[in-house]
């Protein structure tokens, strides 16, 4: 008799468990972690400040990059960093931001010194000295790592175009990296990523050239860091 009221007692509880919390414990709802702000990377910290960016480098070790790690079999033609420091440049010209003069910056990094640290730590001194060196609060750090132009046209290309570059804010006054935007793209067509069929459509189903893909890269970089 027993039994049969215990088994019953097991029934009400299953079919009233959505119902009542008398015979199933509800688990508390998790709190949702706070959203964590930086107050340093902030629209309000940027007011009044002024920004440096430095010329396009090709990093040759991974010590000369403030993060990550270099592809394998990484190539850029030497003359690539000129193209990208005009290019960049020009998307800078209607920036909202003070940015002190290409000029400036390109002076500041041929005569700034290395830091007394070694590897990765004595970079980012480097470049916390070249922000200082132009007077700047912020220095953005552009990098270019890997390369690989097109072949074929833009109709019709039996090698994409490929893209590894990066942009990298950093703070002046204590060297601080704040923020960093990576940018690694090889063309694909639509039956190859369909998830990409907006991008497909915006370049007109057409093959970039590697120029084109970076600036590509470049805009969406420097909204990223709130240029």
């Amino acid at each position: 008799m027993r039994n049969k009221l215990f088994a019953l007692v097991v029934v009400a509880c299953a079919a009233t468990a959505f119902l009542s919390t008398g015979c199933v414990r509800r688990t508390a709802p998790t709190a949702k972690a706070p959203v964590a702000t930086d107050a340093a990377t902030s629209a309000v910290a940027f007011l009044g400040k002024t920004f440096v960016v430095a010329p396009f480098t090709i990093p040759t070790s991974d010590t000369e990059l403030l993060s990550g790690y270099l592809p394998s079999g990484n190539h850029v033609p030497e003359v690539v960093p000129v193209h990208l420091d005009a290019a960049l440049e020009q998307d800078l010209a209607g920036s909202k931001q003070t940015i002190l003069p290409a000029k400036m910056a390109a002076g500041c990094a041929r005569s700034a010194a290395r830091g007394e640290e070694s590897g990765r730590l004595a970079t980012i001194r480097y470049w916390q000295n070249v922000g200082k060196c132009a007077g700047a609060d912020f220095v953005v750090v552009p990098q270019v790592m890997d390369w690989t132009e097109r072949d074929g046209s833009e109709v019709g290309a039996t090698r994409p175009a490929s893209v590894d570059l990066s942009l990298t804010l950093l703070d002046t006054r204590t060297g601080a990296l704040l923020k960093k935007y990576h940018f690694e793209e090889t063309q694909q067509t639509l039956s190859a990523n369909i998830l990409e069929a907006q991008k497909f459509v915006s370049r007109s189903g057409r093959w970039l050239s590697a120029m084109e893909l970076a600036q590509e890269g470049l805009k969406k970089g420097l909204a990223e860091l709130g240029l």
